[in-house]
Formats: structure tokens, sequence, C-alpha cells
């Protein structure tokens, strides 16, 4: 034993900690070195306060251990259990009676919910919900389905080194679905053998460790019966190197694969129970790993996904045909929206008209929402503002609240009926007045001005329509573009200038080497270059053809760029926020 697990063990003992009694411990890390063996980490005598550890919000997972020690107060077993922490959408009148606090739930097969005295009650539940009450409101409802529930027996040599470990994992009903036995080599400590199986498949794997020769392992794969189905060789020096012999019935080596066979999926969380897995996720407020999840979904037929989207959008409150302002930041394309479909509540024109009021640039969304719950028109509008001083006096007899103005050329105010007729002209001035004084004056010019509108087949969208109203670095014009299903990559993009004239087209090929063509032509519709996109292996090039105005060949370059007359819009294809972006790039 080292000083260092002299003092750990010196810690424990002046903690009260005692071998063979279950503490508690966040985050525990599955090891098989034997310094490792000793805790670290802070133990727990209970759950008193650990449902809510502030670290486990950044991966949303809440991890919490059951631990007993060993009489040299080493791991002896180990009881994992994994949460999701999932914010979701859900009516919150049943707990409108309750005090500021935190308070637990679980539902019955009808929904009906049944509170839970403390967190000790639920702790060892598939699944719970976590209510949260601040200054009388409720701020939170996650629900918090087990992921992972993990089993690890450590056994020890005489000498305090690892002599074997166990690991099982379990279902929901409390049933091993896989298991691993390693043990260890008694004088350095080194793992000698491992025996992993999948207990629902019967299949399972021998390994055991070589570490000569360049090979680190081989491992036996195995099939219910005992049939060997692969012989694997694992190199040292590399996790990922592997030589996999795929054997035949009697044997044989029947072909060779560079990746090790999957005996168990690890990545794959535990079921949610019903009626948890019917309750809608909040995007707004859930962790960045369960949404990127859900969006991902969006690139295929997601019947489960598209109704939890269209549930959700009339728990929201959200018709059909209903047009309203939207909530900012505005969701990107595909990244941060599921197929079109709004995730967050609508807001009026005076709510959404100030949401940013300290940027130099604020966003006015308009959407208009089709038949099948989705986006069907978005309308965009980015206001330049800034504060501004004016004479306090015109303000003086005004209550309190906002109110709009136009400004001439001398300054004179001209007060404006509503915040519908400011937002309609391309300047105004914003003036908010709160307990009789004026805390804000904003002068705000629109700078840009867009609207996109999508056609869909079924849930996904297949084609947009981009237009340009207003800008000052583009003249006004349109950009209409196919999807291809199932990746939303653009197959076919248009540019039509405002007579309605193509100036620039971008087609996807399914050509060997030839991925793409693009063409450009002048405001007239005459061609002046056809350029061909190539992909060879090593990066790609193109052919830039450029072209006279009878479409002869004047020559050809390995460039894309038009050096004599660049467009923002030469760079095709934009996803339907691309463009957008690039505009407010050249802004300022």
């Amino acid at each position: 034993m080292n000083n260092q697990q002299t003092q750990l063990i010196k810690k424990l003992k002046a903690q009260g900690i005692v071998p063979n009694n279950i503490y508690f411990q966040h985050d525990f890390s599955l090891f098989f070195e034997d310094e490792d063996s000793y805790p670290k980490e802070d133990l727990f005598f209970s759950l008193i306060g650990l449902e809510n550890n502030r670290r486990m919000y950044s991966m949303a997972i809440q991890d919490i251990s059951q631990i007993k020690l060993n009489d040299n107060y080493q791991y002896n077993e180990v009881w994992q259990r994994k949460r999701n922490i999932i914010e979701i959408l859900y009516p919150t009148d049943s707990f409108q009676s309750l005090e500021d606090g935190v308070y637990f739930y679980t539902l019955n097969e009808n929904k009906q919910l049944h509170q839970h005295a403390s967190f000790d009650d639920v702790f060892e539940l598939p699944c719970y919900l976590r209510v949260e009450k601040k200054h009388g409101i409720v701020i939170s409802i996650q629900k918090r389905p087990l992921s992972e529930i993990n089993h690890y027996t450590y056994d020890y040599w005489p000498n305090n080194k690892l002599k074997q470990l166990k690991t099982e994992l379990y279902d929901n009903e409390h049933n091993v679905v896989y298991s691993a036995v390693v043990s260890f080599d008694k004088i350095k400590g080194k793992m000698l053998k491992v025996i992993r199986k999948n207990i629902k498949t019967g299949n399972y794997v021998i390994g055991t460790y070589i570490r000569k020769n360049g090979i680190y392992a081989i491992d036996e794969y195995f099939d219910k019966q005992g049939i060997k189905t692969n012989h694997v060789t694992r190199y040292e020096n590399s996790l990922s190197r592997v030589k996999n012999e795929v054997l035949n019935k009697q044997g044989k080596v029947i072909k060779t694969k560079s990746h090790e066979p999957e005996l168990f999926d690890f990545e794959k969380d535990l079921d949610e129970p019903y009626p948890y897995n019917k309750l809608m996720m909040n995007v707004e407020k859930s962790n960045t790993l369960f949404k990127d999840e859900m969006f991902k979904q969006g690139l295929g037929d997601s019947p489960k996904y598209d109704k939890e989207a269209i549930n959700r959008v009339k728990y929201l409150g959200i018709q059909p045909h209903q047009v309203y302002y939207h909530k900012l930041p505005f969701p990107a394309f595909m990244v941060e929206r599921y197929k079109n479909f709004p995730h967050q509540a609508p807001l009026t024109l005076i709510e959404a008209e100030n949401q940013s009021p300290r940027d130099k640039y604020s966003d006015l969304i308009q959407v208009e929402i089709g038949e099948n719950h989705q986006y069907k028109k978005i309308i965009k509008t980015k206001w330049q503002q800034s504060a501004i001083s004016l004479p306090l006096a015109p303000f003086k007899g005004l209550e309190n609240g906002v109110y709009f103005y136009t400004m001439d050329d001398k300054k004179q105010l001209t007060p404006l009926a509503n915040v519908e007729q400011a937002v309609s002209l391309p300047t105004y001035i914003r003036v908010e007045k709160v307990m009789g004084k004026v805390v804000s004056i904003l002068q705000k010019t629109r700078v840009q001005w867009l609207t996109n509108e999508f056609d869909y087949k079924k849930s996904a969208p297949i084609r947009s329509k981009l237009t340009v109203i207003e800008s000052h670095l583009v003249p006004n014009l349109v950009i209409e573009t196919e999807f291809e299903k199932g990746s939303y990559l653009p197959l076919k993009q248009v540019v039509k200038n405002a007579q309605g004239i193509t100036i620039r087209t971008f087609i996807m090929t399914k050509k060997r080497d030839l991925i793409a063509i693009l063409e450009r032509f002048n405001d007239q519709g005459i061609k002046t270059n056809h350029i061909e996109l190539f992909e060879d292996g090593q990066g790609g090039y193109l052919k830039n053809q450029h072209l006279d105005s009878n479409g002869n060949i004047l020559l050809t370059t390995d460039e894309f760029e038009d050096k004599n007359n660049p467009q923002l819009y030469d760079n095709l294809p934009f996803n339907p926020d691309g463009f957008e972006t690039i505009l407010f790039e050249h802004v300022d």
C-alpha cells in the first residue's frame, strides 16, 4: 500500500466510513487498475441532496451509485444507476397549490400522478418526474428515466491487488442482460482473461490477453450453441486495429473484416416505460444531446417522432393556418428543428418586437403554419437598432408602457397608432416608460426582409422558395430549392432576379465522378459560365467554362470565383437559412 492509499483510508476513517456499509457516490468510473480501487471521490451517508448535483446538468445525466467497501477500504460492490434528465411539456395545474421547492412524482398506467415523500422513494424506480417551483412558478418539469443499471463486484488477492471484476448490466425488470468477468494477474495486476456474454442472445466471447509479438489480445466468439463464429486479433498500440476472421461451422475462415462483431449494444439506453415514453420533450429547455438525437430522426421516415412533434405543436396551442410571431433565437433548418415542426410557444407582435433590446441588430419573425402543423411560410425582418437621446418633455404625460413614433429630418415626432403600424415602416422610434420614467428610446431601421415558403411530401420538406424582398446588399431575387429526401441536401437550386429571369442554377448529378453542375447567367438570361464539380478521391476539382453570348467556350479555368463580378449568391447550393446567414455576415 502506497502513501496516497494510506492517506485515503485515513480520510475515510475520519469521515466515519466503515467497511461493508452502504454509501453513495456521484459519477463512479469503472476501473481496471489497482491504484483506482480506493475511493477518491466523496462518499455520502444518504441520498439527501444528491439528486440535484449541478455537475450532472452539463451532460443531462444523473449518475449515483451505491457503494460497499471491503475490510481494506477498497471498492467491493457497486450498484450504479444512470438517468437521463429530460425537460418535458406537462400541464402545471396539478402543481399550483404547492409551495416553492422540489417534488417527486410517478405516473400509473392511467397517467395519474402519485406524489412521493422524498428522492429515496424513487431512486430505484425505472422513471420518475421531478417538479421544481420557485417564486410561485413551476420553472421545471423533468422526467428522469433510468438509462443504465450497472452492477460491479471487485475481488482482490491477499496482497490487495485486483483478482477479479464481475460486471452485470440490468434491464428495468432487474434482469441481467449482459455480463463480463475479468481475471487479473496476482503480481503485476494485469488483465489475463475475460469472458463476456449477451444474456438475451446467449452469444459469448472468451478473450485472452497476449501482449507480445505486436498482439494485444485474442477474442474467440461463440454462439449460444457453443459453436465458434469469429477469431479476432486485437493489436497493440491501437484501439481500433483488429483482424476479425469470420468462421463457418467447420471452423474455417470464410472472410476477414477490420472491425469486431457486436456482442452487445452499449450505446442504447434502457427503454422508457409507459406512460413516461409518451411524455413530450420540452425542446427549448432540454439538453442539446437529447435534442440532437431527435433532430437526426428528421432525416428519415420517423412516425414516432412525427406524432410527438404534432402533439407538441397542439400542446403549445398552435393550429393549422395560424399566423403568429416567433421566439428568438429562431432554430436553424434541420440542425435545431425537427422537420420544420415548431417547438416554441407563439408570441404576440408586441412580445416579439423587442426580444433583443441591447443588441445592435434585432430579428422579427412571423410564421404561418400549414395544414400539416409545420412551417408553411417564414417571414424574417432584421432591424438595426440604436439607443438615441431625445428631449423627454413630449413623453411626460404618458402612462407606463411602450409607444411608437416616426421622426422627420427636423427630429419632430409623430405618434403611431400601434406596433403593427410601426413594423410596417422602414424605420421607427420605440419609447418605453416604466414607473413614470423613460427607460429606453430606440431607433429601429429595417436592413433585411426575407420570406421562405416550404412544400412537403408527408412530413418531409421537399421544396423551398426563398425571396429577398429588401436588402441593400443584393437586388430582389428568389432562390428555389428541391431537396433530396432523407438528407435535405439541395438536389436542384435556381436563382431568379426581380424580373423572374434565371441567373444561377445548381444540379446535383448521379454520375460517377461528376458531383454537380453550376451555371451562371447575366441579368438578361444569357449563360456566361458552365461549371462542373468532380470528385477524384483527393479533394476534387472543377472545370469552369467561360462562354460568349452564343454559348461558345472562350476559356476553361479551375477557379470557381468570378473575380470580375462576384455575387453573394454565386456559391450554390444554400440551405434555407444559408443565404440569410451570408447576407447578414456582409451587413457591416
